[in-house]
């Protein structure tokens, strides 16, 4: 049938409006842009059944588009086939069309001389839009992929950044069970049992200890009233009875004892019950107490209470002495106890450092931390003094919980915008963040009511009596009861002032209604403010005592009817059976909270209604944690007085079915979410976190920012012995060195430029660190050895390079990672380029994107590093700049999809480079160059510092792999013939091409040189030369003497990054001092074979014969076997 034809085919996508690209396409305006100007296109291949076909014919692909032949049979793409394949025809080769444009196409049979004979039956044009760099149109439904045993997973060519991948190309033809299994091995199984101990620390223990008259102490299950240890207490209690776990409690007792037989009795009496007391001193306690609530407490709410003028204690350093401290006996209790096996849980904000006290004794250990709180805002957390310390606390765990995802959130961005660490995420839905090598999850799930537990409470007698005694003081009233901390953050001024509001405004219920306000006194029974409490009890009506176990009305001021009192307050210590009772006989609950992690009574209050027929009501403030799912409840903003005032009335007013309905879902939701689920939950996705095997934690640091880096096993510092022994017994000897961050100090944070340019391209600056003179003068000493071969890479321009080290003779430069390179023995002072020629139209391109986001993104600049385009946003807002990061990475390989290049995302920045251009790339090369011109090299030291060195340290290490050095007689070298040897008097040792694995254990000597903690012996910046010569394990005066006992036996190959963090080097420097230190130290080692080799050339003389030592002269002149007539050290100096 033939194709129809018209405006249709021309419309620039399926939906007729123009895409995203089209639009950006339309808006750039690049300079020297014309008709021939590069457009991203797309492969696109076709796959069709087409059995009807005679032999000798042929079928085609004839479409709108001009490389289809634009409608012209004769002009189409001619398909393929075989025996193999028939009845499918393919394109053996691709069809380019433009990309994101729409093409409309048929197939045609044609005769053997290409003559169109058939058109194909089909009623409408075929149609596709072009996309992505590389497409297929299977108009076979697949049936090449089946003959060929072709399975798309394989061929997805899904990017590396996703975590989601196939393990196996057939995993679409697994079964269901296959799928299930495959599924669940995502997540990894654990498995959590009688084996295993669980240590958790908390602030209180969940029981009570007691002393009676005679001095005998005794243990009462029942758990203290305040905190959540009430609600701990029943999980505990069921874990151990249905799942034989083992839970180890750790915390504070609830007393001081006096003397150490106090203390020794208490031990015992816990000990019997998996309990570990904590005895801090009891100043130091009170000061602990103190800060956690008077400071911390209202940081993490957001509130900002102590920076008022009046306050008089801005910093509380005493208070923060004794947190540290006490963080530090919760630490040490658990230590003693447990090993790295177990599972390490702790409990909220009172104990955030002791992660950290932890991991310095036990560095495997196994630790998981639970907020209960809110985390604060990121602005709120940054004005915290000791910010970074709790945030290094915090981050010294595997698993950190949150009660909810916002408060999660703004731990992340508090570490984005403090730390500079992103969110990772990875397959089952686990997020984390990637701490020095370390992976520590986050997962968000608050804690679980016992609700089970809470009937049996409810139900119980003493409850009973006291929803009795509520009910008979307010007869035929209303009751709104309230249970709060007696805090600012409770909101309860703001509670009182709304019921009044609400009293006038709706006076019909004046005297039918009451409010009842319970508060619970401070963390470890501190005293309340006294101007707060005064301030309470001036807007109370009246208040509640329990007097001889009976819970009385207690008039103002001592006297009056309290008949017309509304709003009753009780200032006391409450017990739970008293807490229940009150919410039992109340109608509604009252939660004004200004902020609250989540207010455990909300869901308390649901459960001791669980039986009663008539409906309860849930009023609870927004910025309280439950609100977000008791979906029944009221929601109200406390600041409102005229939203609470009416939602009072509604609560009063609201008609039974939906009130019915309101709290079933709240029971419901109660009901359903068990506490030991929790548990049993967290403690698995904590096993799952737990640190790797093969790998060494290290420490950097000192005091509370002590932090942990996670490396691997053969990880330590560069040993600076084993480096100049093995570049004495080396004669060909190559130095890869960064110049930024390695011979320089990195200040690019110093350089900004944050105006986006007026002009082109040709306008972008860049700035970077020339090495001081003393570092430029190792480097000419090293050079001036011809069995040297030192090498420069950078990210900088060919320009910069030859500013910088242009005066070093016989110095290699590599510009651009490689892509610009020199080498004096091979291309003398010329610059090759990688590639022949490079294709830079895409510059254009990508500068004006990122010139369009650089205006729009304040802190953001643009750096020309010749064949690579970088837009940093190092001084944007973390998060703003990560998203416009994010964006402009997106549009980026969009716009350049059919070029040769690589779009990187990394920290900070967004790189646009030519595709296999990298140090990696140019280490090989200029290895391969060095091979060719002198033999392999026996010596290799690599140092950098930042993410592009990690792929020289790979090339290296992929090159000389360690498993590979071997000790054997050295071979033949093609280095100059005036060099006699290695600089050693024995005999020449090299490495062959094989080893045992017993030779691993021998390479780094047992003492000298650099050690695991600290930098060099002694400090070598400040040292004269003689000093030096002593500082390095032996001293430098014995560096020509060859020592086969340790240093000989060590690698050859050495690569070393330069700071302490997770890196594919082998070794680490801790800064560029001590990079500088060392390359003095190979200066010296060559400038003693210097003076070496001139004495021995002086030693012998045409008139004064042999006058070496002390021996007397042999002769006037020597045979002319003696001369070294060619072996002057010109070049060598």
């Amino acid at each position: 049938m033939q194709p129809t034809t018209g405006s249709s085919a021309a419309s620039s996508s399926a939906s007729g409006r123009p895409s995203h690209l089209d639009k950006v396409r339309k808006n750039l305006r690049l300079p020297g842009d014309g008709a021939a100007s590069h457009h991203p296109q797309t492969k696109v291949y076709f796959h069709v059944d087409y059995p009807n076909v005679a032999f000798g014919e042929t079928v085609s692909v004839v479409g709108s588009h001009p490389n289809l032949g634009a409608w012209h049979p004769e002009k189409g793409v001619r398909l393929t086939t075989n025996e193999a394949i028939f009845p499918v025809w393919i394109s053996a080769d691709p069809t380019f069309v433009e990309l994101h444009a729409e093409v409309q196409y048929k197939y045609v049979v044609c005769h053997s001389d290409g003559k169109h004979k058939d058109w194909e039956e089909v009623t409408d044009n075929r149609s596709f839009i072009a996309s992505g760099e590389e497409m297929t149109i299977e108009d076979d439904d697949g049936q090449y992929r089946t003959l060929m045993g072709i399975d798309d997973e394989s061929e997805t060519g899904q990017d590396e950044d996703y975590w989601v991948k196939s393990k196996s190309p057939m995993v679409r033809k697994m079964d269901k069970a296959q799928k299930m299994a495959y599924v669940k091995d995502i997540e990894g199984a654990v498995d959590i049992g009688a084996r295993d101990t669980v240590f958790m620390l908390a602030f209180q223990l969940p029981v009570n200890i007691y002393k009676d008259s005679s001095g005998v102490w005794h243990l009462d299950l029942k758990a203290p009233s305040d905190g959540r240890n009430f609600a701990y207490l029943p999980v505990l209690e069921e874990l151990q009875k249905t799942r034989n776990l083992k839970v180890v409690n750790v915390g504070w007792p609830g007393c001081h004892p006096d003397n150490i037989r106090d203390r020794q009795a208490i031990e015992k009496l816990l000990a019997q019950h998996d309990f570990i007391p904590v005895f801090p001193p009891r100043k130091e306690f009170e000061q602990y107490v103190e800060f956690c609530t008077s400071f911390l407490w209202p940081v993490f709410h957001d509130s900002m209470q102590f920076f008022h003028p009046s306050a008089s204690e801005l910093g509380n350093e005493q208070g923060w002495a004794s947190y540290v401290h006490i963080n530090t006996l919760f630490a040490n209790a658990v230590v003693r106890h447990t090993h790295e096996t177990d599972l390490i849980w702790i409990q909220d904000y009172h104990l955030m450092m002791t992660p950290s006290f932890i991991a310095r004794k036990l560095h495997k250990a196994n630790v998981g931390f639970y907020l209960h709180t809110p985390f604060p805002s990121s602005d709120s957390f940054k004005s915290l003094p000791m910010r970074e310390e709790l945030l290094g606390g915090m981050l010294s765990a595997d698993q950190l919980g949150f009660q909810f995802f916002s408060y999660a959130r703004n731990f992340l961005v508090s570490c984005k915008r403090i730390n500079g660490l992103d969110p990772i995420f990875r397959a089952g839905g686990f997020t984390g963040l990637d701490v020095n090598g370390r992976h520590v999850m986050i997962k968000v799930a608050h804690f679980a009511y016992p609700y089970q537990a809470s009937r049996e409470v409810a139900s119980s007698e003493l409850v009973t009596k006291q929803t009795a005694q509520v009910k008979a003081l307010f007869p035929d009233k209303v009751i709104f009861a309230c249970m709060d901390r007696c805090d600012a953050l409770s909101g309860l001024i703001l509670k009182f002032q709304a019921f009044k509001q609400f009293l006038k405004a709706y006076p019909q219920y004046k005297g039918k209604v009451v409010l009842i306000q319970y508060c619970f006194g401070k963390l470890g029974g501190q005293d309340q403010d006294e101007a707060f409490r005064q301030s309470l009890n001036a807007e109370a009506d009246a208040f509640l005592s329990m007097v001889d176990g009976e819970l009385k009305v207690v008039a103002k001021n001592g006297g009056g009817d309290t008949a017309s009192c509304d709003i009753f307050l009780r200032m006391e210590k409450v017990e739970r059976s008293e807490r229940l009772g009150l919410f039992r006989a109340a109608d509604a609950l009252v939660d004004t909270s200004v902020k609250n992690g989540l207010n455990l009574m909300p869901f308390e209050f649901v459960a001791a209604h669980y039986d009663q027929d008539t409906s309860a009501t849930l009023i609870v403030s927004e910025f309280s944690g439950c609100s977000r799912v008791l979906l029944g409840s009221l929601r109200i903003n406390p600041w409102n007085n005229t939203e609470l005032a009416a939602t009072f009335d509604r609560a009063l007013s609201m008609a039974e079915d939906e009130k019915s309905e309101r709290f079933e879902s709240n029971r419901q939701y109660v009901a359903q979410n068990s506490p030991v689920a929790w548990f049993e939950d967290f403690l698995a996705d904590l096993r799952r976190a737990r640190k790797k095997d093969g790998v060494r934690i290290e420490s950097i640091g000192f005091g509370a920012r002590m932090r942990w880096v996670c490396v691997g096993g053969d990880f330590q510092k560069l040993p600076i012995n084993a480096v100049l022994s093995a570049y004495r017994n080396s004669k060909n000897r190559v130095f890869l060195l960064d110049n930024e961050g390695t011979l320089a100090a990195d200040k690019r944070n110093v350089y900004r430029s944050y105006n986006a340019p007026k002009g082109d391209i040709s306008d972008l600056q860049s700035q970077g660190s020339p090495p001081n003179d003393e570092v430029l003068g190792c480097l000419q000493s090293l050079c001036s050895d011809s069995r040297n071969t030192v090498v420069i890479l950078s990210g900088r321009n060919r320009e910069m390079l030859e500013g910088w080290f242009g005066g070093v003779q016989r110095i290699g430069l590599a510009a651009e990672r490689g892509f610009y390179y020199k080498l004096p023995f091979t291309t003398g002072d010329q610059w090759h380029c990688m590639q022949q020629k490079p294709d830079f139209t895409w510059k254009k391109f990508a500068y004006e994107i990122m010139h369009q986001f650089q205006r729009r993104t304040q802190g953001s600049a643009i750096e020309h590093k010749g064949s690579a385009l970088v837009w940093q946003y190092r001084d944007a807002d973390p998060l703003f700049g990560a998203m416009q990061a994010k964006e402009l990475s997106s549009h980026l390989k969009e716009l350049l999809l059919t070029f040769d290049v690589e779009i990187a995302e990394g920290k900070g920045y967004v790189e646009v480079k030519l595709r296999g251009i990298d140090k990696g790339v140019m280490v090989t090369k200029a290895l391969s160059k060095v091979g060719q011109a002198f033999g392999e090299a026996d010596f290799v030291l690599c140092i950098g510092d930042d993410r592009s060195d990690e792929d020289m340290f790979e090339a290296v290490n992929a090159l000389f792999d360690p498993s590979e050095e071997v000790l054997e007689e050295e071979t033949g070298s093609q280095r100059s013939t005036t060099d006699d040897g290695s600089d050693s008097h024995s005999d020449p040792v090299a490495f062959a091409t094989r080893s045992n694995s017993d030779q691993l254990q021998k390479r780094i000597p047992s003492s000298g040189g650099l050690t695991g903690a600290g930098g060099l012996r002694g400090s070598l910046a400040s040292m004269s030369s003689a000093d030096f010569r002593g500082s390095l394990g032996g001293g430098l005066a014995s560096l020509g003497e060859e020592d086969m006992t340790s240093n000989s036996l060590g690698r050859r190959f050495f690569t070393c990054v330069v700071g302490r963090k997770p890196s594919a080097a082998k070794f680490f420097l801790d800064d560029t001092d001590e990079v500088s230190e060392v390359l003095a130290s190979l200066k010296l080692v060559q400038e003693k074979r210097s003076k070496e080799m001139q004495m021995q050339s002086n030693a012998y003389t045409w008139s004064g014969g042999d006058m070496l030592s002390k021996q007397k002269r042999v002769g006037s002149m020597p045979g002319l076997s003696s001369l070294s007539f060619g072996r002057s050290t010109s070049d060598d100096d």
